[in-house]
C-alpha cells in the first residue's frame, strides 16, 4: 500500500506554535532599502539652469574687472573695447567666476542624487592610467592638427586678440591646460550627455554634446566651420572616451593633454611666447 504524497510544508512550520500567533510578529516593521535614483538624477532644466548661472556669473565678474581696469592709472584712457581682449582682465574675471560654477554644479548634483558627488558624476579617477588619457589627449592634437592642413583654416581667429603678450599667453596657457578643461568636462561629459545619451541613445548622445561643444567655441573661432569641425571631432573624441571608460576624469585628462599640446606647439613655434606674431598673424 502506498503513503500519500507529503503535503506542501507549512511555512510556519518550524516557528514554535507559541510563536505563530505571537503579537510579536506582528510588530515587527518591514524596513524597505532606499531605492537608488536612476542615472543621472538631474535633468534639462538642471543643465539649463548650470548654463544660465555660468554665463552670468562670468558675464558680472568681467563686467566688474573691465570697470575695475578701467579706474586704474595703466588702463585709465583704455577704451573698454580694448579692455575687452586683454586676456589678464578677461581671464582673471573668469578665474574668479568658475569656483562659484563649480560650487553650484556641486550644490545641485547633490541635492538630486544621495550618492557623493564624484559618483554621481561618474569621475571616477582612473589612477595608474592618468598618464596615459593625457597622452591620448596629446595624440589626438596631433592628428587632428595634421589633417586640419588640409582644410581652409582661417590665418587669423578672435582667440588670437588675447595672445598680445608673453605674461597674457602664460595666462592663456594655465586657464586653457587647468580650470577651462575642468569645467567644460563636468558640463557637457559630465551632466548634458548623460541626459542625451538617456533621451536619444549613445550615438545621438555622443554627437549632440560633440555638437554642443563646437558650438560654445564658435565665437573664438570666429564661426568659421574648418576649425569649428575640428573642435567638433575632439568633442566625439572625448564624448567616446566618457562612454567607454564610464569616467568623466578620464576624458577631463585627456581634454588636458590635448589643450596642453596646442600650447606648447604655439610656445615651441614662438619662440617661447616672445615672437607671438609668428604664428598669431
Amino acid at each position: 500500500m502506498s503513503l500519500p504524497p507529503n503535503p506542501s510544508p507549512d511555512p510556519f512550520e518550524s516557528t514554535p506554535p507559541q510563536l505563530q500567533d505571537s503579537p510579536v510578529l506582528e510588530s515587527v516593521p518591514v524596513v524597505a532599502a532606499p531605492l537608488e535614483k536612476p542615472f543621472p538624477a538631474w535633468k534639462f532644466r538642471d543643465v539649463v539652469a548650470i548654463l544660465v548661472f555660468t554665463l552670468v556669473a562670468i558675464l558680472v565678474f568681467t563686467v566688474g574687472a573691465l570697470f575695475v581696469a578701467h579706474s586704474l592709472p595703466q588702463y585709465r584712457n583704455a577704451p573698454f573695447t580694448e579692455l575687452a581682449t586683454n586676456a589678464i582682465i578677461v581671464i582673471g574675471a573668469q578665474t574668479a567666476a568658475y569656483p562659484l560654477v563649480l560650487l553650484f554644479i556641486f550644490v545641485l548634483v547633490r541635492s538630486r542624487s544621495r550618492q557623493s558627488f564624484g559618483r554621481a558624476i561618474q569621475w571616477q579617477w582612473p589612477g595608474t592610467l592618468s598618464v596615459v588619457f593625457v597622452i591620448g589627449g596629446v595624440v589626438l592634437a596631433l592628428v587632428v592638427e595634421s589633417l586640419a592642413r588640409y582644410l581652409p583654416i582661417p590665418k587669423s581667429l578672435p582667440m588670437d586678440t588675447y595672445f598680445k603678450d608673453p605674461t597674457s599667453a602664460y595666462l592663456m596657457a594655465s586657464f586653457g591646460i587647468t580650470l577651462a578643461p575642468l569645467l567644460e568636462e563636468l558640463f557637457f561629459r559630465g551632466l548634458l550627455y548623460p541626459l542625451l545619451g538617456r533621451a536619444f541613445g549613445v550615438v545621438t548622445g555622443v554627437v549632440l554634446t560633440a555638437a554642443a561643444f563646437a558650438a560654445i567655441h564658435g565665437a573664438q573661432l570666429g564661426y568659421a566651420w574648418a576649425p569649428v569641425l575640428s573642435i567638433f571631432v575632439v568633442g566625439v573624441a572625448f564624448t567616446v572616451v566618457r562612454v567607454r571608460t564610464s569616467s568623466v576624469a578620464a576624458s577631463f585628462l585627456m581634454h588636458c593633454g590635448y589643450n596642453l599640446a596646442l600650447f606648447s606647439a604655439l610656445w615651441i613655434g614662438s619662440d617661447h611666447f616672445r615672437h607671438l606674431e609668428k604664428v598669431t598673424n
